[in-house]
C-alpha cells in the first residue's frame, strides 16, 4: 500500500512540477512575470542553493570546489528569479556530475561585468548541442543519460530569466568538462 502510494504521490509531484515549469515559461514570455529588483550577494544564493542538494552530492560523492575562494557579488536583479536559475543550473551538474565528480563554483569580476560560472565533470555536451540545450524540451541524447526527471524546461527557464534581466546565459563544454556562465 505505500509502495504504490509513493508511487502515486512521486508521479504527481512530477507532474506539478512540468505544469509550474510550463507556467513560468509563459508568464515570463507574456511579460507577466513582475521583475523585482534589489541588490543582493548571488554568491550567498549561491551557497544557501547548494544546500538543498547535500543528500544527493553526499549521495554520488561529488566534490564541490571554489566555495572557499568565491567573492561576494552584489548584483542587481530579482532575486527569487536569479534562485530559480541558481536552483536550475546547480541541478543540472548535480544530475549530470558522475560518481565520485566534482562542481565548482566561481563568481568573479572584471571592468564592467559580473561573472557566475558553475562547471562539473562528466560525459559534456556536443558542440552541436551546446546551444540548443537552452530550447524548451529538449534533451540530451537520452543514451548518455537515463534521468526520468528531466522534461528540457530547466535551461530554457533559466535562458529566459537572465535574458529579462539584460543579462546572458552560455554553455561550454571541453573534454568533459561542461561549464554554464552567466554574465551580468
Amino acid at each position: 500500500y505505500d509502495y504504490y502510494l509513493r508511487i502515486v504521490s512521486d508521479e504527481v509531484k512530477r507532474l506539478s512540477r512540468l505544469v509550474t515549469g510550463m507556467l513560468n515559461m509563459s508568464k515570463l514570455e507574456a511579460g507577466e512575470m513582475q521583475i523585482n529588483m534589489k541588490q543582493f550577494d548571488i554568491s550567498a544564493d549561491i551557497f544557501k542553493t547548494l544546500l538543498s542538494f547535500e543528500r544527493k552530492i553526499n549521495d554520488k560523492d561529488i566534490e564541490i570546489v571554489g566555495l572557499d575562494k568565491m567573492e561576494s557579488m552584489i548584483v542587481s536583479a530579482d532575486e527569487d528569479m536569479m534562485m530559480q536559475v541558481i536552483y536550475n543550473l546547480i541541478d543540472n551538474a548535480v544530475k549530470f556530475t558522475p560518481q565520485n565528480g566534482y562542481i565548482e563554483f566561481k563568481t568573479y569580476r572584471d571592468k564592467e561585468k559580473l561573472f557566475v560560472s558553475i562547471k562539473n565533470s562528466g560525459a559534456g555536451i556536443e558542440r552541436e548541442e551546446a546551444d540548443k540545450i537552452f530550447e524548451r524540451f529538449y534533451k540530451i541524447d537520452e543514451s548518455r543519460n537515463r534521468n526520468e526527471n528531466r522534461y528540457g524546461l530547466g535551461l530554457a527557464i533559466a535562458k529566459d530569466i537572465v535574458e529579462k534581466h539584460n543579462a546572458k546565459i552560455s554553455a561550454n563544454s571541453k573534454k568533459g568538462i561542461t561549464t554554464f556562465k552567466v554574465t551580468f
